[in-house]
């Protein structure tokens, strides 16, 4: 075979070579310097979402992690600190005429105070304040705060009680100052009955004078220097 022939040859099987790799299915492997296809990126696995009640938007809500900054009002709206003299209006009295010694008007509004804000421990510290307990009750009770505590669970608004007499005219009697005045005067009069009114319903501020001319309702004492002596109601 001479040289021309060879290279006749040659040439020819090159030509068949090509055409075979032209020819390669594509799913054969890719030629290394051919870029690669794009591939569409994994997706993460989604857990479905767990059904949402009918009538309701968005998912439920896990409040098992939630904090505890918020927890003092959730209980304040749930009423869990609530008593009768949170109910009460804002007072509009003007302050008790003739003026009261410092002392004893401090202690007044701050019993006022403590009780509207339903603060139980506030109360204990001025029952105590000056080392004498108040007298609260005519039974065997040993504690005011939580005689008052009892009474306002059954039922008895000691705690509103206690405000509206402390904003009503005073009476003194020696060292002592005492809410209402008629604790002192008496309750003779249609007057005297209406300057109660809500305090205790009518037809009891009715029957007290009537039949005793006497107020026996809640009636609260502090003295001249300010010690809170009494909070009690009876005969």
């Amino acid at each position: 075979m001479n040289r021309l022939t060879r290279l006749s040859i040659c040439v020819a099987a090159s030509l068949v070579a090509c055409t075979e790799r032209t020819a390669t299915p594509a799913s054969g492997p890719a030629d290394a310097g051919a870029p690669a296809a794009a591939v569409a990126p994994t997706q993460p696995v989604v857990p479905d979402s767990p059904p949402v009640a009918p009538g309701t938007t968005g998912s439920a809500v896990d409040l098992t992690d939630a904090g505890t900054g918020d927890a003092g009002a959730v209980a304040q709206a749930a009423g869990s600190t609530d008593c009768s003299a949170a109910k009460l209006k804002a007072s509009t009295k003007a302050a008790p005429k003739p003026p009261l010694p410092p002392a004893v008007e401090s202690m007044r509004t701050r019993i006022i105070a403590a009780a509207r804000a339903c603060d139980y421990t506030e109360l204990g510290r001025l029952v105590d304040e000056k080392g004498k307990s108040v007298r609260f009750s005519f039974g065997p009770d040993e504690d005011a705060v939580t005689f008052w505590k009892q009474q306002e669970a059954k039922g008895e608004p000691t705690l509103a009680r206690i405000v509206q007499v402390l904003e009503l005219p005073y009476a003194q009697e020696g060292d002592l100052y005492y809410w209402p005045s008629v604790h002192i005067t008496g309750l003779k009069t249609e007057k005297d009955v209406k300057m109660l009114a809500g305090v205790y319903p009518k037809a009891t501020l009715e029957s007290m004078r009537k039949e005793m001319g006497s107020y026996l309702g809640l009636r609260v004492g502090i003295d001249k220097d300010g010690d809170w002596q009494l909070a009690v109601a009876g005969d």
